[in-house]
Parts: C-alpha cells; sequence; structure tokens
C-alpha cells in the first residue's frame, strides 16, 4: 500500500510542477500508483520446498505406475478319447455293420443298438460317442468287408472282461428287426465261436435271448443234454409220423414240433 501513495504522490506532483495542470497530475499520479504497487507492495513469490530427486529420474525413468498383467486363465481341459478306447471303436463298429447287412442294408434301428452298446454298456462320454459316429459312417460307406478279418481284429481289441457285453449286443443287433435270419445266424455264430466264450457264457446268453428251452426239449422228446444231432433226428422222426399229409389234426402237431426246432435251432446255434 505504501508503494501505491508513494507514486500517487510523486506522479501527482509532477503534474503540477510540469504543466500545473490537475488532469495531468491525476493521470500521473495514477500511473505513479501502479509502477509502486509493483516495485514496492507485490510480496516476492515464495521459494519452492526443494526436493530430491527420486532413484527413477536419477536413472532417467520417470516413475510410473506398476501395471500388473491380468493373471492368465488356465485353459479348459479338452476331453479326449483314450487309445484303448479308440482301438476298440474302430474294430468293433465294422464288425457291428457288417451284422446289421447280414439281413440287408443297415437300417436305423440296427445303428441306435450300435450306439447304445457304447454309450450305455461302456459309459463312453461326447467326445467318444462323436469317435462312434465317424467311425460308423466311414464303415456304413465302405464295401463289405471279410468277416473273418473283423473277427480277428475285434478279438485282440476287446477285453475278455466285455466279450459276453459284445456278444450281447450283437445279438440285439440281430434281432432288432424280428426274428434271426438263416445269414445272421450263420454269422453270429462264426463271430461268437472266435470270442473264445465259455459253454457257460454261451448257454446264458442265448436263455437270455431264447429262453432255456425246456418246453422245446420236451415236445421233441430229448434233453437239453442231448447233441444236435440228436436233436434233428428226434425232429425229423418226429415231422415224419405228424406230417400234414398223414395227421389227421390238419398239421397243428407238426406246426408246434417246427416251431420247437426252429427255437432250439436259435438257442443252440446250429
Amino acid at each position: 500500500m505504501l508503494g501505491k501513495l508513494l507514486g500517487l504522490m510523486i506522479g501527482g506532483a509532477l503534474g503540477m510542477v510540469l504543466a500545473w495542470s490537475p488532469p495531468l497530475a491525476a493521470i500521473l499520479g495514477a500511473v505513479g500508483a501502479l509502477i509502486g504497487h509493483f516495485a514496492f507492495d507485490r510480496e516476492p513469490a515464495a521459494p519452492k520446498t526443494f526436493r530430491p530427486p527420486s532413484k527413477e529420474e536419477l536413472l532417467g525413468r520417470a516413475s510410473a505406475p506398476v501395471r500388473r498383467e491380468p493373471r492368465a486363465r488356465p485353459a479348459p481341459k479338452v476331453k479326449k478319447i483314450s487309445a484303448e478306447d479308440l482301438l476298440l471303436v474302430d474294430a468293433l463298429c465294422p464288425l457291428f455293420v457288417e451284422v446289421a447287412r447280414a439281413d440287408g442294408a443297415a437300417v436305423q434301428m440296427e445303428i441306435r443298438v450300435i450306439r447304445e452298446f457304447f454309450e450305455q454298456r461302456l459309459q463312453f462320454n461326447e467326445v467318444a460317442m462323436e469317435s462312434v459316429r465317424l467311425a460308423l459312417k466311414d464303415a456304413i460307406e465302405a464295401s463289405e468287408q471279410d468277416i473273418e478279418f473283423l473277427t480277428t481284429r475285434a478279438r485282440t481289441a476287446v477285453k475278455p472282461s466285455i466279450r459276453v457285453e459284445v456278444v450281447r449286443s450283437l445279438y440285439d443287433l440281430g434281432l432288432v428287426d424280428g426274428q434271426l435270419q438263416r445269414s445272421e445266424q450263420d454269422m453270429l455264430k462264426r463271430i461268437v465261436a472266435q470270442f473264445n466264450l465259455s459253454d457257460e457264457q454261451l448257454q446264458q446268453i442265448t436263455s437270455e435271448y431264447f429262453g432255456k428251452g425246456d418246453k422245446e426239449y420236451e415236445l421233441l422228446g430229448v434233453t437239453a443234454a442231448a447233441t444236435d444231432d440228436e436233436v434233428k433226428s428226434a425232429f425229423r422222426k418226429l415231422a415224419a409220423e405228424h406230417h400234414p399229409d398223414r395227421a389227421k389234426d390238419n398239421g397243428e402237431k407238426f406246426r408246434q414240433l417246427k416251431d420247437a426246432y426252429e427255437a432250439l435251432k436259435k438257442l443252440r446255434g446250429f
């Protein structure tokens, strides 16, 4: 404030001395007050506080916030089919398809039976079932293959612990579209023989699908211990006795004998 007053007085005095003019004195006084304010009244700026340089500044690197990379998430586990299961798929799918072709082209219900074997009996997951689908597609598109070769390869790939399940599925496949045709019976007999199942296992499987044959054996007058030739001989003898050309019952007994014989043929696989 003192600078303003001193500048005002000096400026006004100069105006009066130089021109004895009040307006000029007022102007010079104002100018003097302004100069006095800047020259004397303004406080000097406070000195900046000294801050020692940081280590990064000394090394020529400006300090910056540390960037943390996002933590990488573990890659999801990819489900795969095991080498053992893949070998099983490659060995069994062509064999199943050839059995389905035994009485004509493979149909949808037969393909469903094959898929159910892998999905339900072997508990295959989705990835493994996709391998089954591709193997079935290749087998269906391929030309007819040698059943002996396919059976030998399947026997190598199939563990003894699941061979009974494979044979059951083969019977399911043969029966899904009705009665077993002669061509299907012959093919199944050749396949099952190479799987080296015991007589007890075979009897259990056939009885599950065709029964034990007690009534049929009784009708033909033989027992389950009879050989295949003995069953055939008993049927031929009784069939000749009750042939419709000779019988008085319009062939009713002959039809019963024939049905019993056909049931035993399926049961015993001859």
